[in-house]
């Protein structure tokens, strides 16, 4: 996962200002005439201070980040400049923002803790799959496991989908009875459905599994028995026909089975961590929920 990418001065901003909802920094930042000291937009820098504004120090690695979100190549004086120009113009921006209020406001606020949530789950993210050093041998394993749910067909479906199951149900017999497809979705009451069409040739790992279930024991051209519910909603399918799929090999596939190795490892760390979290909802009586 990457981050946001921020083409603008004020969006950098917002970026670079995702400390202020806290304003929680130990330097001294800006003088406002009217209202006195404003405090420090970011923590002290660690390392080398490049450039201070109105007693905000911007260092050598906030640089270094605004280079790499704008690609400039900081060994190039021209481009240096054009970073510690963007930086010190961003940083005038901020330091108005919280001499004029804006930073207190609530909507402001809002913005601000989730920019700081997005980065910091971002950055928790793209850490936890850097640190994921599978070598060749692990590979291949995650790679049979892939193949072997993949199975050695594809799947040619019709597929219509229903937000209600008595929509979903009503609809139903007309196709098993041998509708056409194609008129029997135009007769359709288009407020019940929520997408239909055709979904081309799919192997069983690239559909919903409620729906592989199903879609691999009707013969061609035949029809699911009852609407199948999946977290989208309720699905009526039709198979047109089937062909044998065989998987491409793994030096082929070597680096898109990191990432779907690393997807995994995300989902299950997430899911871990869902488990043990106490999660409430207004008006739950119960200690945990999963929304």
């Amino acid at each position: 996962m990457s981050g946001p990418n921020f083409p603008s001065k004020l969006a950098l901003a917002v970026l670079l200002g995702s400390g202020l909802a806290a304003c929680g920094g130990t330097g001294t930042g800006p003088t406002s005439a009217q209202s006195g000291p404003e405090p420090a937009i970011m923590s002290e820098p660690e390392d080398a201070v490049v450039v201070t504004v109105n007693g905000e120090a911007i260092s050598e690695a906030m640089l270094a980040r605004t280079a790499r979100n704008r690609g400039l190549d900081l060994s190039d004086p021209a481009q240096r400049k054009e970073g510690l120009d963007l930086l010190v113009e961003t940083v005038l921006l901020a330091q108005e923002a919280i001499a004029d209020g804006m930073a207190a406001r609530p909507d402001v606020r809002t913005e601000l803790d989730l920019l700081r949530v997005q980065a910091l789950a971002a950055r928790n993210l793209s850490e936890t799959r850097a640190a994921m050093n599978l070598d060749d041998t692990q590979l291949r394993e995650f790679y049979q496991q892939v193949v072997s749910h993949t199975g050695n067909q594809e799947l040619h479906l019709l597929h219509a989908l229903f937000a209600e199951e008595a929509d979903a149900q009503a609809a139903l017999p007309a196709l098993s009875a041998g509708a056409d497809f194609d008129a029997w979705v135009a007769g359709l009451d288009r407020s019940a459905v929520r997408e239909s069409g055709d979904l081309g040739w799919l192997n069983l790992a690239q559909l919903p599994p409620e729906l592989a279930r199903v879609a691999v024991t009707l013969p061609d051209a035949g029809v699911s028995a009852e609407p199948i519910q999946s977290r989208f909603g309720w699905h009526v399918i039709q198979r047109v026909g089937s062909r044998e799929f065989a998987p491409p090999p793994f030096e082929q596939v070597r680096e898109g089975i990191r990432k779907q190795a690393g997807d995994k490892h995300l989902e299950e760390k997430i899911a871990q961590l869902r488990a043990r979290a106490t999660i409430e909802l207004p008006g739950d009586t119960a200690d945990t929920a999963s929304p």
